[in-house]
């Protein structure tokens, strides 16, 4: 199957958009918060060894690779299953009981 080179441009702009969003996110969602942690748990002086935390880099890849592979998921599941919503024809109904009806 060949693509065009508008519709590329147009998946690997998304997955540039979605990864950056991903970014986003994880420092949001993620790093703050766990930036919170740490300064609590050395305001406190607690003791706990934190080799769990991760580093900010790989905080900042994995949410830009999450946020990429949702895009491109998207991306393709919009390609091939469009969004298409049923809208109710009111004018087939005939049945004019609104307020305005009365009036006449």
């Amino acid at each position: 199957m060949r693509y065009s080179r508008q519709l590329l441009g147009r998946f690997f702009k998304f997955i540039a958009v979605g990864a950056l969003v991903g970014i986003v996110f994880s420092i949001l969602f993620i790093a703050l918060p766990m930036a919170g942690v740490l300064f609590i748990l050395s305001a406190f002086d607690i003791g706990w060894t934190l080799p769990w935390v991760p580093s900010m880099p790989l905080i900042m890849a994995v949410g830009a690779a999450a946020g990429s592979v949702f895009a491109a998921a998207l991306f393709i599941k919009d390609r091939y299953i469009p969004y298409v919503e049923e809208v109710p024809d009111f004018e087939e109904d005939g049945d004019d009981s609104g307020p305005d009806h009365r009036l006449h």
